[in-house]
């Protein structure tokens, strides 16, 4: 009997792990990077596999537990349920995946208790950083590397002309892409950082420090690769790091958290003495409480499929929710003229914003007083994963192929149909010239610029079974001459034909 009861709570958080692994297997499949349904690698594989290692570590103490099941839990997992279901339908990665494994230690609570869940409290804390969750830095990491770079550069007596995260050296020309920013350098050092600081430290001021050093070290780190990249590069005449960096930046990576996971080992905390710990537990609470004494096997039955039925609910409702689809024909419709703005045939600019699987696709061309103004549509209707407005793939410059670079980035105050707007704007640069682009998204007669706005204005469109047209919208003129005249050109078009280009963006969107 005591056999069994020892082994009833390890069991059943094996139970919990699997059925949400199970429910929810497409996302679960997403996260560890199985299946075509997987749009970025990441290290959440391994992470899963360290929380699984961490929490098998605890199997004895956590067999002592008592079982006291929690049943205001419930809330928690109906409120995750709800999250993963929005994730669902305005297709993002981060709120799914999110849900899905915080169901993991509310569903600990709700079934075996408060003392489980703390037992567990790291582990499913270092369990949230299989979700990649750090692009919100992505801007102002490039910004800072883009910054280093050029004062370790001009330091070094190289001359050097930067604009934004666009470089010109002697030896060639260089960009800080968005994948150079360092962000799966600092992620990886901060779950390192995490695990080193909780195994080696006890004092939880040694921890802090020791994490914030390890998030310095992904930093600061990549602004030295940045630089060392460049500057090799630049004095082996693009014969070594020119165009193959990335093993040297894991590289020198290693190099940096060996020797400061060296230095932090100097100063380690003696461990406990086994007579310190034998009756307490992880979080230092008396362990006397005999495990026999807990629920009855049928209230653990019954809170177990109330689990069950919590879980499964959001998938079943997710299939049943039916989202009106537009399927006849469709195409762009005509911005109207107006203001002393006349259309005209091609644009001098070669360049157009990269997006991955629009529905439809238009460029237009104004003029007025010699200034041209080009505005580009990009339609997305019937969503899927591969095929969504808001998605980092979805961007004005910087792909892998592209022959353009994003140079610069921010956002200006502008007016569409006598309605504030902050559009994003980015300066982008390539072989035939240089561009000033304004962008933005249209949702059902809405304009933002902001993705999260975007989501959850998406997000009530589908939960009312709206037809979900929306548009990824950008304006944009040649900046050769200056950067203040052609924002001047764009202010002066977004106030003249920001009527007619809602417009005409209203009659795309019905059915």
């Amino acid at each position: 009997m005591i056999g069994r009861v020892l082994v009833a709570g390890p069991l059943i958080l094996a139970a919990i792990f699997i059925s949400v692994a199970c429910i929810y297997w497409p996302t679960t499949a997403n996260l560890l990077g199985f299946g075509r349904d997987t749009d970025y690698s990441s290290h959440s594989a391994l992470v899963v596999f360290v929380v699984l290692v961490l929490i098998w570590n605890l199997r004895a103490k956590l067999a002592m537990l008592p079982i006291h099941p929690f049943l205001f839990g419930f809330i928690g997992l109906i409120g995750l349920g709800f999250i993963w279901l929005s994730g669902q339908l305005v297709f993002t990665r981060v709120f799914t995946q999110l849900a899905v494994l915080a169901m993991v230690p509310m569903a600990v609570l709700t079934l075996l208790g408060f003392r489980w869940l703390a037992a567990m409290a790291f582990p499913f804390f270092v369990l949230m950083f299989a979700v990649p969750m750090w692009s919100p830095l992505v801007p102002t990491l490039v910004k800072w590397t883009a910054k280093f770079a050029e004062l370790g550069i001009r330091a070094s007596g190289v001359p050097i002309y930067r604009e934004g995260a666009y470089f010109v050296l002697p030896s060639g020309t260089w960009s800080v892409a968005d994948t150079c920013s360092g962000v799966a350098f600092l992620s990886t050092c901060l779950l390192l950082g995490v695990l080193y600081a909780w195994t080696i430290y006890v004092s939880p001021m040694k921890r802090v420090v020791f994490i914030a050093g390890a998030a310095v070290i992904g930093v600061v780190g990549n602004w030295v690769r940045v630089y060392l990249t460049m500057m090799v590069a630049h004095y082996s005449d693009n014969r070594f790091l020119r165009e193959d960096h990335y093993t040297f930046g894991w590289l020198l990576f290693a190099v940096f958290l060996f020797f400061f996971c060296w230095f932090g080992l100097r100063y380690r905390d003696a461990e406990p003495s086994a007579g310190d710990n034998s009756r307490l537990d992880l979080n230092g609470v008396a362990t006397n409480s005999s495990p026999l004494r807990g629920p009855s096997v049928r209230r653990l039955l019954t809170v177990s499929a109330l689990i069950a039925v919590a879980l499964a609910v959001w998938p079943l409702y997710e299939s049943r929710l039916q989202v009106q689809l537009i399927s006849s024909p469709m195409e762009v419709a005509n911005i109207l003229p107006q203001a002393g703005w006349s259309p005209v045939e091609t644009s001098a600019l070669e360049w157009a914003p990269e997006l991955t699987n629009p529905s439809l696709l238009r460029i237009q061309v104004f003029e007025k007083a010699s200034r041209r103004v080009s505005v580009f549509v990009g339609i997305f209707r019937n969503e899927t994963w591969e095929s969504k407005l808001v998605t980092v793939t979805n961007q004005l410059a910087g792909g892998d192929k592209s022959s353009w670079n994003l140079a610069d980035r921010g956002v200006v105050q502008t007016e569409i149909s006598d309605q504030p707007l902050e559009a994003k704007t980015g300066v982008i640069l390539g072989r035939t010239g240089r561009v000033l682009a304004w962008h933005w998204y249209w949702i059902n007669g809405v304009s933002t610029a902001n993705d999260v706005a975007a989501k959850f204005r998406q997000l009530r469109t589908r939960l009312s079974g709206g037809p979900g047209a929306s548009a990824w919208v950008a304006i944009y003129t040649s900046a050769n001459e200056s950067s203040d005249i052609s924002s001047k050109s764009l202010q002066e078009f977004t106030r003249d034909m920001g009527g007619a280009l809602e417009n005409a963006l209203l009659r795309t969107s019905k059915p």
